[in-house]
């Protein structure tokens, strides 16, 4: 179990309740979060958790010029996915008709979303809107259920879900989603290029990769 929680954390992954539950549980007790970091800090990398302890991250301990180059890159993964997200959790909220933002754990019903979508023109007209975002959100079935497929499968690709219940068509939001409430305030105070819409406004705070 130790060789697998660090193979994925070494390969950018974060290990929450949603995505693997009994990795996640390991880090319950100190001494095994201490004896991980023990292990990470051996290749320049150490142990973080996101802001509300939804899921531990692999960063690096000291930043050089390749590690600057690696952290340029994730962020321009960040970034490329940044208003994809925005939209997809103000669609969630439009769906039940909520103000709360999801947190991680939350489950996101496929069949009661396409249903609320279908009744409702101005949710729908949401979902086409994904396509501005590129190919990668733009469905080549044009029905509210290849749409909302699509879009769902790009943030399970992203980490954002995962897939819990097959039979129900369920998924739930992962610890990544903690992680990117943290990065949003990063950007918002930092990055003039970032700026959420008003009515979108998902944000929470924290320190950036």
């Amino acid at each position: 179990m130790f060789e697998e929680i660090i193979t994925r954390l070494l390969q950018g992954q974060f290990i929450c309740e949603a995505s693997a539950p009994s990795l996640f549980r390991q880090f319950d007790t100190e001494s095994y979060r201490d004896e991980v970091d023990q292990y990470l800090s051996r290749i320049n990398r150490r142990l973080s958790v996101t802001p509300n302890r939804q899921a531990y991250y692999a960063t690096w301990k000291r930043v050089g010029p390749d590690q600057r180059a690696e952290a340029k890159r994730v962020m321009a993964n960040i970034k490329q996915v940044l208003h994809p997200i925005v939209k997809f959790l103000a669609l969630c909220m439009d769906c039940q008709g909520t103000d709360i933002a999801p947190s991680p754990g939350d489950r996101v019903d496929y069949p009661s979303i396409l249903q609320r979508i279908t009744e409702n023109p101005h949710l729908l007209e949401q979902l086409r809107e994904f396509s501005l975002f590129g190919k990668d959100y733009a469905a080549s079935d044009a029905s509210p259920a290849g749409m909302l497929s699509k879009v769902i499968g790009q943030l399970e690709k992203a980490g954002y879900l995962v897939l819990f219940n097959r039979a129900q068509e369920a998924w739930r939001f992962t610890g990544a989603l903690d992680y990117y409430y943290e990065v949003v305030d990063f950007l918002t105070d930092h990055d003039e290029s970032i700026q959420p819409e008003p009515e979108e406004d998902v944000s929470s705070s924290g320190r950036l990769f």
